[in-house]
């Protein structure tokens, strides 16, 4: 679990330190402000931590580490140096720390071409590697992205890292069977047949690689026992059922007839479903913008499926600029009862110099001061002006 970032001359900031929450952070911005390039370090670092080589001296290691760091990034220089700070004068360094205090740093000038790891520590647990999901659904882009007569190459040129690897991740086995094992965790059971409920289905993996829609729900069914009477079978029905999908009368439609907002929510479906998000044992998640294409009317139950996997050990961090989204989490969270954290940390650009500067806050009334609460403000007093001068009239 992380508990601290630091970052020094990296793009958009000359200084960054934030400490996280262990259960939920908002990373709060206007466009331009640095939150999905925050994210994506983040991600970056964490997927290099679980490194192939054990000397990190190597210059393998250094080379492979710094093609899938900037892969993230999707640059079009081929260095490292790239992501440094314009007119920086001192070296870039980025630094997690984690809760047992083991940090990775890396550092690199305008100049670098590698990743230079300056601190390091005990081997890589499965804990490290963070999920990463984009602003842009992926469900529908996953059949061109692993397509095998499309070249690498190519590909990488066109979707940066954090799709391609989230595409990976999505056509795991475990998401299709009628009961999948996450099922059967008393955590995610609950979560998941809220996000199936949502839709009004499940997004299914096709033989030819891309996925389509499923309509259905998960049931609570009674386990085939042979052995027993149908009235013995009722009698055990509360010991002995299993949650299970449960197809309708529908036949499957392709997942490009579906909106991109119920797509977003398939694609934590299937994260959690085949275990690749996986409350304390999986690394942070990392969600940039949950709100894109995304009704309305359907955030407050993704809020509270991020409070609740939250509650069971997930620390979560989203990227946002979306007042609906962060009016929920306010209005949501249980401090007391469940023991909800909500740290928000927010970005603003200095008018004297156009750097970056951050404040982080555990207290919602301290967001008054953010763009998106004045923007909303102004939305009010206009409404209000204008309901008046109807009175007038």
């Amino acid at each position: 679990m992380l508990t601290k970032i630091e970052f020094e001359n990296f793009t958009a900031f000359e200084k960054l330190e934030l400490s996280l929450s262990p259960k939920v952070n908002v990373i709060i911005g206007s466009n331009g402000t640095g939150k999905t390039h925050l994210l994506k370090a983040i991600y970056g670092l964490g997927l290099i931590a679980d490194r192939k080589y054990p000397d990190r001296a190597d210059e393998g290691f250094a080379a492979s580490a710094s093609g899938k760091f900037l892969r993230i990034f999707s640059t079009e220089d081929n260095r490292v140096g790239s992501l440094s700070s314009k007119g920086a004068k001192s070296p870039t360094r980025l630094r997690l720390v984690n809760s047992d205090e083991v940090s990775l740093e890396v550092a690199f000038s305008a100049r670098s071409q590698y990743l230079e790891f300056t601190a390091g520590a005990v081997d890589p647990q499965p804990a490290d590697t963070p999920v990463y999901i984009p602003t842009k659904e992926v469900l529908s882009l996953v059949h061109g992205i692993r397509h095998p007569k499309h070249d690498r190459a190519t590909v990488e040129m066109i979707f940066d890292g954090g799709y391609v690897n989230l595409a990976e991740l999505l056509v795991q086995s475990g998401s299709d069977e009628a009961i999948p094992d996450s099922m059967q965790d008393p955590r995610l059971s609950t979560v998941i047949r809220k996000l199936v409920d949502l839709v009004g289905g499940r997004y299914r993996l096709k033989d030819g690689g891309g996925f389509d829609f499923e309509p259905g729900r998960y049931e609570e069914k009674p386990k085939a026992d042979p052995s027993r009477s149908e009235s013995q079978t009722a009698r055990a029905y509360q010991d002995s059922t299993q949650t299970r999908f449960v197809s309708s009368d529908s036949q499957p439609f392709p997942t490009g007839m579906t909106a991109e907002g119920y797509r977003k929510i398939g694609v934590l479906h299937r994260l959690l479903s085949n275990g690749s998000i996986n409350p304390g044992e999986t690394g942070v998640l990392l969600w940039d913008e949950p709100e894109a294409n995304l009704n309305p009317k359907l955030m407050k139950e993704v809020v509270e499926v991020l409070l609740e996997l939250s509650r069971n050990g997930q620390q979560i961090v989203v990227a946002t600029h979306d007042y609906v989204l962060l009016k929920w989490l306010d209005l949501l969270m249980d401090k007391k009862g469940k023991e909800d954290h909500v740290r928000y940390h927010v970005l603003q650009r200095r008018d004297e110099d156009g750097r970056m500067s951050v404040y982080s806050t555990d207290d919602y009334g301290q967001l008054v001061t953010t763009g998106i609460s004045k923007t909303f403000g102004e939305l009010y007093e206009a409404e209000i002006e204008r309901s008046l001068k109807g009175i007038e009239l």
